[in-house]
């Protein structure tokens, strides 16, 4: 996975080096994603026109257009401050309520590519709720970071890369890429979007394979090539479950940066989310719990 620093695009691609004919399948996931500023509560205006509904209601009941001095509201208003909503980490708060899962809405409107995302979002979600090694890890960058994770927003990228890309490198060894797979801004935090490419393998599990030669010319087919996220196959819930903790590494920035992937840092990265993920990621309780909400 690739990311970048704030107001720079992150992009995961997977590279594979070469040697004397024998191949090594290191793996990783781009991210990308755009800022989201939260909503924030409107001022009330004091006064006894604005009234509150019973304590049981969604929350504050704005007040009428015609309310006055008339109204029957026994108390005055009281005015919110035109800051950020509630914590999603701190409902319970005074003049808190919880939120609709915005996400949730936001992937039934994607269609049926949205729904391939539902499963992998509510196994991550199970993971960072858990009292284990996978959420104590994220826990040192966000104290809550489920309720960090349920604020991301998704978007798909129809027009995406779609082939593996095969070259020579120096001293003859062959390196492929891999399309990316998810993109993020580094360090971007809650409502945060993550964008998922169409083609990639969070969606696919091989992809046709093109050589580009150094020097230009015409690209060559060469058959077609199953695409990996770490150690698991493309369009696996494994896999996409895996690509969403490494993009929430970098939006939490828990993990470094790995534009460009430079020295192989998203192949290292991938490698630090199985680290203290891999055991989570692949439970077999996890996966009867997808299995009971489908």
């Amino acid at each position: 996975m690739y990311s970048a620093r704030r107001r720079i695009l992150a992009v995961v691609f997977s590279v594979v080096p070469f040697f004397s004919g024998r191949a090594a399948f290191p793996q990783a996931a781009n991210f990308i994603h755009h800022p989201a500023d939260p909503l924030p509560l409107a001022a009330l205006p004091l006064g006894r026109g604005a009234c509150f509904g019973e304590a049981r209601s969604a929350g504050p009941v704005a007040p009428a257009a015609n309310a006055g001095l008339d109204s029957t509201c026994d108390t005055p208003a009281v005015k919110m401050p035109s800051v950020s909503p509630c914590n999603p980490g701190g409902l319970a708060q005074s003049g808190c309520y919880p939120p609709g899962d915005l996400a949730q809405e936001n992937l039934q409107a994607l269609g049926k590519t949205g729904q391939k995302i539902l499963p992998g979002r509510e196994r991550v979600l199970e993971i960072l709720q858990s009292e284990n090694a996978c959420s104590a890890w994220f826990r040192e960058k966000d104290s809550n970071p489920a309720a960090a994770f349920r604020t991301l927003s998704f978007e798909i990228d129809r027009q995406g890369e779609e082939f593996v890309q095969e070259s020579q490198g120096a001293g003859g060894m062959k390196i492929v890429r891999n399309p990316y797979v998810a993109r993020v801004f580094q360090a971007d935090g809650s409502y945060a979007t993550v964008t998922i490419n169409a083609k990639g393998a969070f969606f696919t599990r091989a992809a046709s394979v093109v050589e580009v030669k150094a020097e230009g010319g015409p690209r060559t087919m060469r058959g077609a090539r199953t695409l990996r996220v770490g150690p698991y196959t493309g369009n696996s819930l494994h896999a996409q479950v895996l690509a969403l903790l490494h993009e929430f590494g970098h939006l939490v920035d828990l993990l470094p940066a790995d534009g460009g992937d430079q020295e192989a840092k998203s192949v290292q990265n991938t490698a630090e989310v199985l680290r203290f993920c891999r055991a989570e990621i692949e439970s077999k309780a996890g996966r009867g719990a997808l299995s009971a909400m489908r």
